[in-house]
This record gives C-alpha cells, sequence and structure tokens, in this order.
C-alpha cells in the first residue's frame, strides 16, 4: 500500500448508496447523467453541488460503464441488482462496504494488513516485532506474538496514533483526513469500534474489532467475486479449508477462522459450495445467476 493507490475523497453513505441502486434498478436509467441527477435529487445534503459530487461518487463506486453510459444496464449488473433487491439491510452495507474496498485500497489495506492481523490472528503488522508495535501502540498487548489465536485475552486496541504512524512508515500515506475517513467507513460497516485507551493519559483515541459477523449473502458474494475468476480460466478450481480462511476476503471482511469455516458449512448446505472430498468448489458458474439464487435463498 503506497500513497499512488486509488482512495475517494467522500464518506461511505450506506444508506443513501442502498436508496441510489435501488433507484437505478427501478428506473433502468443507462444515462450516466441522467442517472447522476436522479440520484442527486434524493441526497440530503443541503447544496446541490455537493449533492451532485456525491451522486457521481456513488455512480463511480458501484456501477460499471463509461463516462456516458451506464453499461450493462443497472438492473443486469449482478452487483447493483443483489444489493437493490436485497431486503436484509446489515447485509447490503456490507456488500457496500467490500465494493468500496475493492476501489479504496486504503480502506482493504486498513483492514487487512493492520485489523485482521493484530486483532484476529494477535500478531503484529508487518515490518514489525511484538516489542516495536508494543512500544509505538500505546504501550499495549507486550508479549502479542505469544498470545495463540482463541486463548483468553483482552480484545486488542489499536490507537489512531500508531495507525497514522504506520501509514506514514510502512505506506507512504501522509494524508491524515483521508486516513480517518477509511476509518470511519470501516466503523460504518460494523467492522470496527472506536474508543478510548482510559488507562492511557488523556485517553487516546483507539479502535478494537467489533463483534460481528456477517450475513451468509455477504459471504458468498465476496468469496465468488474472488475466486470464481480462477475458476472460469481454469476450468474449475477447488477451495482448500486452510486457502478460505486466510483469502483476501475473509481479511477484508475481518472474519476469524472459525467465523470462515461456519459460513462455508452453510454456503455448502444451501448449494452454493459443493463438498470435492475436504475440498470445495464453486457450483454457480458466473455472478448473475449467482445474484438470482442469493436473493431466492440465501437468507
Amino acid at each position: 500500500m503506497t500513497s499512488s493507490h486509488q482512495t475517494f475523497g467522500q464518506e461511505f453513505y450506506p444508506h443513501e448508496s442502498i436508496r441510489a441502486l435501488r433507484l437505478a434498478d427501478k428506473t433502468r436509467l443507462t444515462d450516466r447523467r441522467a442517472l447522476i441527477g436522479q440520484i442527486a435529487l434524493g441526497l440530503p445534503q443541503p447544496s446541490a453541488h455537493t449533492r451532485r459530487r456525491v451522486a457521481e461518487k456513488l455512480v463511480q463506486r458501484y456501477f460499471t460503464g463509461s463516462r456516458l453510459f451506464i453499461a450493462p444496464p443497472p438492473q443486469a449488473q449482478p452487483f447493483v441488482r443483489l444489493v437493490a433487491r436485497q431486503r436484509h439491510a446489515p447485509a447490503q452495507i456490507e456488500l457496500l462496504y467490500l465494493r468500496l474496498a475493492q476501489i479504496d485500497t486504503l480502506v482493504g489495506a486498513l483492514a487487512r494488513e493492520i485489523f485482521y492481523p493484530v486483532c484476529i490472528t494477535h500478531r503484529p503488522p508487518a515490518g514489525l516485532n511484538s516489542a516495536e508495535f508494543a512500544a509505538r501502540n500505546g504501550g499495549q498487548l507486550f508479549g502479542l506474538s505469544e498470545i495463540g489465536p482463541g486463548e483468553n485475552a483482552m480484545p486488542p486496541q489499536i490507537t489512531r496514533g500508531f495507525l497514522h504512524e504506520y501509514a506514514r512508515e510502512h505506506w507512504n500515506f501522509n494524508n491524515a483526513p483521508t486516513l480517518d475517513r477509511a476509518l470511519r467507513v470501516l466503523q460504518a460497516a460494523g467492522m470496527i469500534a472506536r474508543e478510548r485507551m482510559s488507562d492511557l493519559p488523556r485517553h487516546p483515541a483507539a479502535y478494537r474489532l467489533s463483534n460481528h459477523d456477517v450475513a451468509l449473502p455477504t459471504f458468498v458474494w465476496a468469496l465468488y467475486d474472488e475466486f470464481l475468476p480462477h475458476a472460469q480460466h481454469s476450468g474449475g478450481v477447488t477451495l482448500a479449508p486452510g486457502v478460505l480462511k486466510i483469502a483476501d476476503f475473509a481479511r477484508t471482511l475481518l472474519l476469524n477462522p472459525a467465523q470462515v469455516e461456519m459460513h462455508c458449512d452453510l454456503a455448502r448446505r444451501r448449494g452454493f459450495l459443493a463438498a470435492q472430498g475436504p475440498a470445495l468448489r464453486l457450483t454457480f458458474g458466473n455472478l448473475d445467476v449467482l445474484a438470482d439464487a442469493l436473493l431466492s435463498r440465501a437468507l
């Protein structure tokens, strides 16, 4: 992750995004400017200029197409259809976060490269040993590398100061407001929670992993989105459980290995995955069919 990676200047706006995708799915507008105009009309910001800018950002994040047209039409885009027609609000927000984390690489890097190792595998981020991490993180979590997953331990906290320092030193990223905005995305998606470290002087702001899980549609979509291209390219792919537990999508969603295993078992029982010996394979060959199946029988 470096400062050359792409980040976006707007907030997450999950509820506005859901309304925008529903509007697009209903109106079936393919003219990009017309869709942006319709989305802007329904936004709450007082300034017309701000509403337009936010609408442009939402279209850029969640729709494919050219500068002039949405292509294929919104209702034919499986991601748009899945979110717009989903009736489970947490799943909608998780799916929006997943897509945003793919295109806003700062958000994804925070999840995969800092929160996942510290909060789930109980290891310091890459480039630091346990003592270095503790010294830079308010003196917290000495002996971190000796804490095994599943062992009793206080939930790790990561100070805002450490996150900014790590981004500067390891990613050459110096934009503090943008980093804070990325952290707000993780909060709004339910991945992390902000709190104060009351046992330290001045009670610095810190973040911990939320007590969260994800909906089955989110898990299955994320798994397919990562591995279906490989299956299509090679004519099929088997997925070892150990690979899935540390896959990019699992780390982006901040899922521990037990959660991944549980969701894989449920996905198999619902017909989204099939057993192939000890491994698993995908049962759908494209995202269009998958989206329709998720809408009809995932929840």
